[in-house]
């Protein structure tokens, strides 16, 4: 028997997944319905259609990130080194324990339903602008904003190529290439 109500954040949760595990159109309203234990007709009380609950779905994930991850660049109790382990350490649990629901989204989507590319857009706007942060205490304002946009691409490069291999060598990889570069700087700046 199907429940009769269930939580706003319960269908992101498990929309989330679905659209995680299926795609966004492989995932049907009524995948989603079953999974939350309503009708289908049901879920459209709480969203009127598939496309205004995958944007509340790309909201919920980027307001995770917001508390979770992008907040660490801004921890000044840490030092910049510390927040940017400890922020690429959260991405990688997230990312890979349930897939990349921005890139994923993001790629299957940005051109047939431009209200997500817009979102998306703001979730990587707001990553590099945390990554940037912290870079701006090694580097000069140039540097950051490349070295930034530099460790975003490269870090979502190796979410999708270990996903696709099933191997963490890369991601490994690309965090050590991100500690080495931030070594490179710290050692510069003191010379």
């Amino acid at each position: 028997m199907p429940k009769q109500k269930v939580s706003i954040d319960d269908i992101l949760k498990q929309s989330l997944k679905l659209f995680r595990q299926k795609s966004y159109h492989n995932t049907s309203i009524a995948d989603i319905a079953e999974a939350c234990g309503l009708l289908k007709g049901s879920l459209y009380h709480y969203f009127p259609s598939k496309e205004a609950l995958m944007s509340a779905v790309i909201k919920y994930a980027h307001e995770f990130f917001k508390k979770e991850v992008f907040s660490i660049a801004y921890d000044t109790a840490l030092s910049p080194q510390q927040r940017m382990e400890k922020m690429f350490k959260k991405s990688e649990r997230a990312l890979l324990s349930d897939g990349n629901i921005m890139g994923n989204i993001g790629v299957e989507t940005a051109r047939v339903i431009p209200e997500f590319a817009e979102h998306i857009r703001d979730f990587y706007k707001e990553w590099m602008a945390a990554v940037e942060y912290v870079f701006r205490e090694i580097a000069n304002e140039e540097d950051a904003k490349k070295l930034a946009e530099q460790t975003v691409a490269e870090f979502e490069g190796a979410v999708m190529m270990t996903r696709i291999f099933k191997d963490t060598k890369y991601i490994k990889n690309a965090y050590e290439r991100l500690m080495s570069r931030f070594a490179a700087f710290t050692l510069a700046d003191m010379k």
